[in-house]
């Protein structure tokens, strides 16, 4: 049987569910009568998905395996980090796609925006937003700012957004004192109505950091003027320094009985335009409604496909915008439905204002298949063997999707105006479109991170990863016991890889964060997850090796700010200058019972090691088996041509092999075992004259082991 995977989504409820055992990314359009299925290559069981697994084994052999589900052992220790604040469950900032923490450069001023712990402001019912903040680099945070305080316990705001807005200071610039800044937030509003919609506004708002001018503003679905949003959804928050900020949602038109969402509308992009004279934010909306493929098969429409009436994405639209506020992006991920653009991929169609959103034109379509770098290491399809299609993996497939699992990418501007989206890319299985209008992936790729970003003349990407764990995966799908993992409960609280973009104020570094999982004792689960990340400096064009930023059994989501501080260091007679990317993990407020999943309080605490230097390097990266044995750092150059290094730090005097297997699990370049010192040791591999592709270096210092990544180009 072919090694795929299938979805079935649902635009209403943005639900993904198993069909068969292949996977939908999107469909052409539908004619009268369905096309014949394409001719298939009948084999077994996908050699990948062997190799796959066999070199996850090897990988994984010594890896530390978690408890069974049965047999729950202790909560896992609490990080030793700073207390930021906590909120009344898991689910606040849980999308990946929410811009939970930010940062302003001017100011020194770093902020986390979450829901309220009702504990803590037991007058505000369940949803009030609170903004956590720090202006000494996240050493110690403050929590002394509340907006939208509802005082019905069941009705209220969920799933902030929040930016930093520092107002000018005259003449002076921009403001340097926190103080003055004010944090502008947006999300959804619930009155906690059924079976009626019960998404009945979006809610945006600003305060100052000094708790003083609050300011909210409610929009109803009802209200003339405005769009109904799947308000869930609001997403990709910024703030530019022409007095405005950005959100983004979903326009969904309503039945007559006002009981559920029929037909998307659109990508709805809320701006807000500061006003000095009220103090506040102006607000309006903007719809962006591409021509996109009608009737997925997935979708349920009745028997009559309407062009362009029903048609809806596959996950929730984007938006960027330069520093200065001029160059902006909406990004709808789907099949636009334009004659010769049909690639068999939901492809990012894109619209770009260069005037600050007073005029946006929708850029032309590209066919990513034509970019080497994009397609290198991707598998061809079973039915052209010269064909490979990528396929923006964006979501979850899984039967237990929640809404961490969804929408995994992000956007960021660099300094020349160039739209980057970081997402993860999968190989299409088939060039054609089957009988049922659908677009299968190999089931047993784990994806590829890249950084796909716009040029002069179109498109290009730059590779920056592979997965070690299916994107979007979720715990709790198997025996494995896990901190949010009811036992039972069907609803778990999903990781997802979420992949985070930062970017220097001055936009000439853009950086990636996300979570990977090199330790999970079962394939495609984000089990015990650790941060990795990776600099680019775009004036250079030049990236920084991938970074391992934690080594822990501790179960938690990542949360990252869009914007990176700048610091100008000097050591000795070397000025350097470090770039800090403020990041918080959630982690549950005490050890959970049989029953929670992420239902209880969540505490969120400070990462602040997420730091580069100026030439991407961190002194702060760690890859640990066992903190008392040895530590191994990424390979650097990675990807690469011929030789690679990567070091070893050993605790004390031992003996040291490294050993190089290919997918296949076969050795293919050993170094004899030695005896080593301890401290830091570079080791060097040459692979001259390997083929390109993925392989794993596995060091062994007496009985620990531990097994990294690289890619030969």
């Amino acid at each position: 049987m072919l090694n795929l995977k299938k979805i079935k989504i649902n635009v209403m409820k943005k639900s993904l569910f198993f069909l068969l055992s292949a996977g939908v990314l999107g469909s052409l359009q539908a004619q009268n009568s369905a096309p014949a299925a394409p001719k298939c290559i009948t084999v077994s069981p996908m050699q990948a998905a062997q190799t796959r697994l066999k070199s996850r084994q090897d990988a994984q052999q010594s890896a530390v395996k978690p408890s069974n589900k049965q047999s729950r052992t202790k909560h896992s220790p609490v990080p030793v980090l700073p207390l930021m604040g906590s909120s009344i469950n898991a689910y606040g900032v849980l999308d990946a796609t929410t811009t939970a923490i930010s940062a302003n450069q001017a100011c020194d001023l770093i902020e986390m925006t979450r829901r309220d712990n009702v504990s803590a402001l037991p007058t505000c019912g369940s949803g009030a937003y609170i903004a956590n903040y720090s202006t000494d680099n996240g050493a110690i945070w403050d929590s002394a700012i509340t907006l939208f305080c509802n005082i019905n316990a069941t009705m209220g705001t969920r799933y902030p957004n929040g930016v930093i807005f520092n107002p000018k200071n005259g003449s002076a610039g921009q403001n340097t004192n926190p103080m003055n800044a004010y944090d502008a937030v947006a999300g959804p509003y619930t009155d906690a109505s059924s079976p009626a919609i019960s998404w009945v506004a979006t809610v945006h708002g600003s305060v100052t950091f000094s708790n003083t001018n609050p300011i909210g503003t409610y929009w109803y679905n009802t209200q003339v003027g405005v769009s109904a949003e799947n308000t869930g959804d609001l997403s990709f928050m910024s703030s530019s320094d022409d007095s405005t900020v950005h959100v983004i949602g979903e326009g969904f038109k309503e039945n007559a009985a006002q009981s559920a969402f029929v037909v998307w509308n659109g990508a709805v992009l809320t701006t807000g335009k500061f006003s000095a004279t009220a103090d506040s934010f102006v607000w309006s909306q903007t719809t962006f409604r591409p021509h996109i493929v009608p009737s997925y098969k997935g979708f349920t429409y009745g028997s009559v496909a309407k062009f362009d009436s029903d048609a809806a994405p596959l996950t929730v639209p984007g938006t960027a915008w330069s520093q200065d506020g001029k160059t902006g992006y909406v990004v709808i991920f789907a099949n636009a439905d334009s004659a010769g653009y049909n690639y068999g991929t939901d492809q990012p169609i894109v619209y770009k204002t260069t005037n600050s959103g007073a005029t946006w034109a929708m850029m032309p379509l590209f066919n990513f298949r034509n970019i080497p770098a994009l397609t290198a290491h991707l598998e061809a399809t079973t039915d052209s063997v010269s064909t490979k299609i990528p396929l923006w993996y964006d979501f979850d497939g899984g039967i237990n999707t929640n809404q961490s699992a969804l929408d995994n990418y992000d956007l960021t501007v660099d300094y020349q105006g160039n739209l980057h989206i970081f997402s993860t890319i999968l190989s299409s299985y088939y060039c054609n479109p089957d009988s049922a209008y659908t677009v299968h992936y190999f089931g047993n790729q784990d994806g590829y991170i890249y950084d796909v970003f716009t040029t002069a003349g179109g498109w290009g990407a730059r590779f920056i990863d592979s997965m070690q764990t299916q994107p979007c995966n979720n715990v709790g799908r198997g025996s494995v016991n896990t901190d949010w993992d009811s036992t039972s409960s069907t609803t778990f609280v999903g990781f997802g890889n979420r992949l985070q973009a930062s970017r220097s104020t001055d936009g000439m570094h853009i950086f990636c964060t996300w979570e990977d999982d090199v330790t999970a004792s079962l394939a495609n689960q984000l089990i015990f997850p650790d941060v990795f990340g990776q600099g680019y400096d775009v004036k250079t064009s030049k990236a920084g090796p991938i970074h391992q930023f934690t080594t822990t059994t501790n179960n938690y989501f990542l949360c990252v700010s869009d914007i990176a501080l700048t610091q100008t260091v000097v050591v000795g007679l070397h000025t350097d200058t470090i770039y800090t990317v403020p990041c918080a993990i959630a982690y549950p407020h005490s050890a959970p019972s049989a029953s929670d999943d992420g239902t209880f309080q969540v505490d969120y605490y400070y990462l602040g090691n997420v730091q580069y230097n100026d030439t991407l390097y961190s002194a702060a990266s760690v890859a640990k088996v066992n903190a008392d044995e040895f530590t191994i750092g990424p390979n650097y150059p990675n990807p690469f041509n011929n030789t690679t290094q990567f070091n070893i730090g050993l605790s004390n005097e031992n003996l040291v092999s490294v050993d190089v297997f290919n997918l296949f699990g076969q050795k293919v370049y050993s170094m004899p075992s030695q005896q080593m010192s301890s401290g830091n040791h570079l080791m060097t591999i040459n692979a001259s004259g390997w083929s390109a592709g993925v392989y794993f270096y596995k060091v062994t210092v007496g009985e620990q082991s531990k097994t990294q990544k690289m890619v030969v180009q």
